[in-house]
């Protein structure tokens, strides 16, 4: 027994066969351009050519001649530059890696307490810290501290200004 959806698959492969058999009867031929490159003529040639039962009429072309390699690798023009000399900026000591705590007096010396890497450091004129920064003078001036530090590798002076409130 055919169910509905036999019958459909059944018609359509029935319609796919008509159909094929219909186009076989009315074959007709088939045009093809053939690519050629004629030299300052015309040519109007067309050649037949047979296959499979099928007639193929190629015609030629003229195409303009060409010169350019399509193989070749492509070039990179650059923009001419000027004979201007870059020079890099002159290096900067980095920023201090001290604060200021406060002041301490012991007798008749004097000096300033910091925060060095997390540590209360005891500094005065003259002592090196962490290797790099030499304090080179402390002044007060009207309740403002300044503590001049030399960076040694730049040879570079900072100052660390500080309110001292007295």
């Amino acid at each position: 027994m055919l169910t509905k959806r036999n019958l459909i698959l059944t018609s359509a492969l029935l319609v796919t066969l008509w159909l094929t058999w219909q186009s076989r009867k009315h074959e007709q031929s088939i045009e093809i351009s053939q690519p050629t490159r004629v030299l300052n003529t015309v040519q109007t040639d067309t050649q037949k050519i047979v296959s499979h039962d099928t007639e193929l009429v190629l015609k030629t072309r003229n195409l303009p001649d060409s010169t350019e390699n399509l193989f070749s690798t492509p070039v990179k023009v650059l923009p001419q530059t000027s004979n201007t000399v870059f020079k890099a900026p002159k290096p900067v000591a980095p920023a201090l890696p001290f604060k200021y705590l406060g002041r301490m007096f012991v007798g008749t010396d004097s000096g300033v307490m910091l925060n060095v890497q997390g540590e209360v450091t005891p500094i005065q004129q003259g002592d090196l810290l962490l290797g790099q920064y030499r304090v080179q003078a402390i002044q007060e001036n009207a309740g403002a501290l300044e503590i001049q530090f030399l960076y040694l590798p730049l040879n570079q002076i900072q100052i660390l200004s500080a309110q001292t409130g007295s």
